[in-house]
């Protein structure tokens, strides 16, 4: 089982980030795994991210309008 879910299609923005060439291979070999693209790949893993980060969480509960951005 893998910890990202297939994917499902969605209304997106576009973003642009710089990442390491060997974190791009590494992502583009995880997408070949789950038959997925780029853009869901990372979407779930900032998902995952911010469910398991406690100080986040509490972060957020002190900083109520900083939900709405």
């Amino acid at each position: 089982m893998s910890y990202i879910p297939k994917q499902e299609k969605r209304t997106r923005e576009r973003i642009e980030a710089k990442l390491d060439q060997e974190l791009i291979q590494r992502l583009e070999r995880y997408c070949r795994f789950l038959d997925s693209d780029r853009d869901y790949v990372i979407a779930q893993a900032l998902e995952i991210a911010f469910q398991k980060d406690k100080s986040f969480a509490e972060w957020l509960k002190s900083h109520p309008g900083a939900q709405a951005l």
